[in-house]
């Protein structure tokens, strides 16, 4: 995928008149990029920071949003600059043509021709929203929790930051903690350590000050406790402990994590404990764990509603995808849609067309699925694409070919990097591909 292409401005910072060099980006096209839609949203696209004194604010340039699955073309040219109206005229023709020429002449249609000008950059993320169903309570949520969170950096004291936050409980909710995270992987792209440094101690304390942080950290807690590969014993005398300790919050964590533990076997052994307290007549704990038996059949009656419903979901967002004229660009388009259960979605119906036809929904799904490959593989590190090509070259012939033209790669951190994933995949017994893996790094240790 290419990369947005950003342009290399002089800049004078307006606090200790420092000049440097800054990054601006004067096309956003989501169907390109759709990575960059979420950062533009946020307002963290053509902010400058000054390397003297840390001072940051927005550059005002021109700017062209567009998305060809929604017909958005939109223009913000910024009232400082001070251009004629010929000046105007020229600068945003030029960019739209850009927008134009970068397309297939199918895809050229009549909304590119009558773009939508804003004096105001924040009228032309509403209009953004808006098409994306956002509705102004939505938007004004949006704006609230962003100024809460600004707020919250800028507390003079732990203790004055606290008050805010649990004046503000209903507010700091999961959306809220999902614009923190957000905040904290641009602030570390982009190389401000102490900013995001700031953020993770922000959401360290809320997770301990409010309702949803707190249920946070217990979900974060019981994935720790439990561990990636926890039994169905263990599981039940964790939950066990739990309720005889009156902790229903962890109980109800534990049981959202480990759900796919929660079967007939589990129920099976949970009775054979509610009857051996029964049998040594302590009455107290036979009734805890009757309760606990209760409140793991409501909690994963729940939890398979909700999986039920998003299945649902995922299965007409799917169509929708299906139904698109350009489906590498619809997958594009929708890249942060695609989470676990889509996937899950996608390979359940792609084995049932397989099987059952009709054979044009099987070959989309196919291509639908070959899209994702391909996008995934595009954004991985340059090393792991590197050793994801070692691994489909042949061996040993082939590696070493494709070894010997990359020389210059050939390091003590690739063959590190390689070391922590064949012990990762070993663990998880592929066994075949760990001894690719040990093989390709005996060849790499050679070369060094």
């Amino acid at each position: 995928m290419n990369q947005p292409q950003f342009q290399m401005v002089p800049v004078t910072c307006p606090s200790c008149h420092s000049r440097f060099m800054a990054p601006v980006l004067t096309i956003i096209d989501v169907g390109e990029h759709p990575e960059i839609k979420a950062p533009f949203l946020l307002g963290q696209i053509n902010i400058a920071a000054c390397p003297q004194c840390g001072n940051a604010g927005r550059l005002g340039a021109p700017l062209v949003y567009h998305d060809p699955d929604k017909e958005l073309l939109l223009t913000y040219l910024p009232p400082e600059l001070g251009l004629t109206e010929a000046d105007q005229q020229r600068i945003i023709g030029d960019l739209t043509n850009r927008v134009m020429s970068a397309l297939p002449p199918e895809k050229r249609k009549g909304y590119l021709l009558r773009p939508r000008s804003f004096l105001r950059l924040e009228g032309l993320i509403e209009a953004v929203l808006q098409a994306d169903g956002v509705t102004p309570e939505m938007l004004e949520s949006q704006r609230a929790k962003a100024a809460l969170l600004d707020r919250l950096l800028r507390a003079g004291s732990e203790q004055a930051r606290q008050i805010v936050a649990q004046e503000n409980d209903d507010l700091i909710d999961a959306e809220f903690f999902r614009l923190l995270a957000l905040n904290i992987e641009l602030t570390e792209m982009e190389g401000q350590s102490q900013l995001a440094a700031e953020l993770r101690e922000l959401r360290r304390q809320l997770l301990g000050w409010t309702t949803t942080g707190r249920q946070i950290a217990a979900r974060e807690q019981a994935i720790q406790e439990l561990g990636p590969r926890v039994s169905r014993e263990t599981l039940l005398e964790k939950l066990v402990n739990a309720a005889l300790a009156g902790d229903a919050l962890r109980v109800e964590t534990m049981v959202t994590v480990a759900r796919p533990l929660i079967d007939y076997l589990f129920y099976q052994q949970l009775t054979e404990r509610i009857e051996a307290a029964e049998q040594a007549g302590k009455a107290p704990e036979a009734e805890a764990l009757k309760a606990l038996r209760q409140q793991v059949l409501d909690l994963t009656a729940q939890l398979d509603e909700r999986v039920r419903q998003a299945s649902q979901e995922a299965a007409r967002f799917l169509d929708q995808i299906l139904a698109s004229e350009d489906l590498e660009q619809a997958v594009r388009a929708n890249l942060d849609r695609f989470d676990p259960l889509l996937l899950e979605v996608l390979a359940s119906a792609l084995d049932e067309a397989e099987q059952m036809g009709p054979p044009e929904r099987a070959a989309k799904l196919r291509r639908v699925s070959d899209i994702l490959l391909q996008l995934v593989q595009e954004s991985q590190p340059a090393e792991i694409q590197f050793i994801n090509q070692l691994l489909a070259a042949d061996y040993p012939n082939g590696t070493r070919a494709l070894l010997e033209q990359n020389r210059d790669r050939l390091d003590g951190e690739l063959l590190e990097l390689m070391r922590a994933i064949e012990e990762d995949v070993r663990q998880d017994g592929r066994t075949e591909l760990s001894q690719r893996l040990a093989e390709i790094q005996r060849q790499v240790a050679e070369l060094i």
